[in-house]
């Protein structure tokens, strides 16, 4: 840097950096939809895409621990901090998924079918949550699939493919729960 950056310096043309920039003319904030470029309004709109996260600092770190206390298998401190954040935000979809991982630890089936077929159906579903949705309709499969009921398990499964723009990985388990599924033998239950 020192060789180079004194003669960078002393080459910039002070004249014709001014005038390049006072040909640059910035939009207004109050312009319409209809002046904004193609580009503009492609990149405006991913930016305004809703969000499952409440812009909550304190809710924020207690999702983000209760994410860690899964990854720890740590059920118990997990849970604490997903029923802090819904204490809060009582329909809050990462909580809830939250607490649907907490009882798949916990191998409580009945309790995670509640969790994950309240976010795949109904009022309370993640639907402005593709990674969620997603993986909810895969563990409600899995836990169907343990059942004994294959057809639930390939709704499901089918389900989770069909989540436009869920994860790539939560896609690629469902396509395996799928043709597992396909290749076993009913269980017939009395």
């Amino acid at each position: 840097m020192a060789l180079y950056f004194p003669d960078l310096v002393r080459d910039i043309n002070l004249s014709a950096e001014s005038k390049r920039i006072d040909a640059i003319h910035f939009a207004s904030a109050g312009r319409s939809q209809d002046d904004e470029t193609a580009s503009e309004a492609v990149t405006r709109q991913k930016v305004m895409q809703p969000t499952t996260v409440p812009n909550d600092a304190e809710a924020i770190a207690a999702l983000t621990d209760g994410e860690r206390r899964i990854a720890e298998k740590n059920p118990r401190a997990a849970e604490v901090s997903f029923q802090k954040v819904l204490a809060r935000y009582p329909d809050q979809i990462r909580a809830w998924y939250g607490l649907g991982l907490v009882a798949l630890l916990d191998h409580d089936g009945p309790r995670a079918k509640e969790v994950f077929g309240r976010l795949t159906a109904g009022e309370h579903s993640a639907t402005q949550d593709p990674l969620v949705l997603t993986w909810s309709h895969v563990y409600l499969a899995r836990i169907y699939d343990d059942e004994g009921q294959q057809a639930l398990a390939k709704s499901e499964f089918q389900a989770a493919l069909a989540v436009q723009g869920g994860p790539e990985q939560a896609k690629q388990a469902a396509q395996r729960g799928l043709e597992a599924v396909n290749l076993e033998k009913p269980v017939e239950r009395p």
